[in-house]
């Protein structure tokens, strides 16, 4: 899902939320003040500091939508942080004025008229606020908008808090002392831990905080896995609003050419903002890398040793040698027999897909078909015209810088 949708689902809730919650402080207000329900009445003010929260929330995820400009050329991604820090000081303090309320109830008690009215209020408050908070909550994840999570999670607990304003009216009305104020204390010990929660995470993302350790193992895995790059040498991500910003630094071998380079820098863009939506701007840069590996494969007649005689074609020959060198020393080798003999045509084209298969980096052939080369050198395999008679020579020659590295695949065709 891509940010603008993201923001706009959002914005979308954060406006549901606010004519859902205007019209249930409302209705708590009213049917509070001809109940002379105290505890309704305190708590449709609850209400009411909640409505303000989202206000916050929907003007913070508004802004944060706006273009970047002159003024703030990265964006407006951090209103929705400065949103959610808002929203924690107000949850904090909306549990500081339940404390006191609890506190005051635990000696006193309302003189309630139409309690019934007055209980079925609160308990409907509490049944819709729950249900919508699942939903907030939900929305919230998938857009990644914490003060979205916020709101919900303070509403689920808001079910508790209704609960309890039910508990305390049902209390008032039957004359049961202590119940109302100690529910109510214990809900203001919930409320002050979500808003102690969403205040160190809003604060944490206005400081640029990593994403986490899970988000960007994903981006390394995929970096490293794309054809050309070689390394992952730095990784930088950031939480701004409800999106990720990143830097990106790879290792790619020098002698790919800067336009190739150009283009493997847009595609591992794109593949890791498909695959973590949440990252909307990935700054790719790479750097010349020189490893002390190298992964050779040889077209051999054979299967016997280094000393097999070469093959005069790719596409026909019988085996493939697969030789891994460090630091220009052979540390180990082996064969695969060519599974595709048999075919009648694209025999090289198979046999290409096959080397890249093996992560391969740098094929020494005599011939190549143009078909074959070009899926070769899009996978980015280096392709050198061999001199030699056996693999052992092929070898040698190579690392004495003897063969010619291949820009055509015409200039290698048989």
């Amino acid at each position: 899902m891509s940010g603008e949708v993201n923001l706009q689902k959002g914005q979308a809730l954060a406006q549901k939320a606010v004519f859902l919650e205007t019209g249930l402080a409302l209705a708590k207000l009213i049917v509070g003040f001809f109940s002379h329900s105290t505890v309704l009445l305190s708590d449709a003010f609850h209400s009411l500091s909640d409505l303000v929260n989202v206000l916050t929330s929907w003007l913070g995820l508004k802004i944060a939508g706006r273009r970047p400009d002159e003024k703030f050329p990265f964006g407006y991604y951090k209103a929705e942080n400065l949103g959610t820090l808002l929203v924690s000081f107000l949850i904090i303090y909306t549990s500081w004025e339940m404390f006191l309320h609890g506190w005051q109830r635990l000696f006193s008690f309302s003189q309630l008229e139409i309690p019934l009215l007055a209980l079925g209020v609160s308990l409907a408050d509490a049944i819709i606020l729950f249900f919508f908070g699942q939903y907030e909550v939900k929305i919230g994840k998938e857009v990644n908008a914490r003060s979205l999570i916020a709101m919900g999670e303070e509403n689920r607990t808001h079910l508790f808090s209704s609960l309890a304003v039910f508990l305390g009216i049902l209390a008032s009305w039957k004359k049961i002392p202590y119940l109302e104020g100690g529910v109510t204390l214990l809900i203001a010990f919930l409320i002050l831990k979500i808003g102690l929660e969403n205040l160190k995470e809003a604060a944490f993302a206005l400081m640029d905080v990593s994403p986490g350790e899970e988000m960007e193992k994903k981006v390394r895995k995929i970096a490293t896995e794309f054809p050309g790059i070689e390394e992952v040498l730095s990784l930088r991500l950031r939480k701004t609003g409800p999106f990720v910003l990143g830097e990106l630094v790879v290792g790619v071998r020098r002698q790919i050419p800067t336009a190739q380079v150009h283009q493997i820098t847009n595609q591992l863009q794109k593949k890791i903002k498909e695959a973590v939506p949440q990252i909307t701007s990935l700054a790719v840069s790479v750097e010349p890398f020189v490893s002390d590996y190298r992964h050779l494969v040889i077209p051999v007649k054979k299967k016997d040793g280094l000393d097999v005689p070469v093959a005069e074609r790719f596409g026909k020959a019988p085996f493939l040698l697969f030789v891994n060198l460090k630091k220009d020393k052979v540390k180990g080798f082996y064969f695969l027999k060519n599974p595709y003999l048999s075919q009648k045509v694209r025999v090289g084209l198979a046999l290409a897909k096959l080397v890249v298969k093996q992560k391969s980096d740098i094929l020494l052939t005599p011939e190549i078909g143009e078909i074959a080369f070009h899926v070769l050198r899009s996978n980015l395999v280096d392709v050198y015209r061999l001199k030699g008679k056996t693999a052992k020579e092929v070898v040698g020659n190579f690392l004495a810088g003897k063969l010619r590295l291949v820009e055509r695949g015409k200039e290698i065709k048989s």
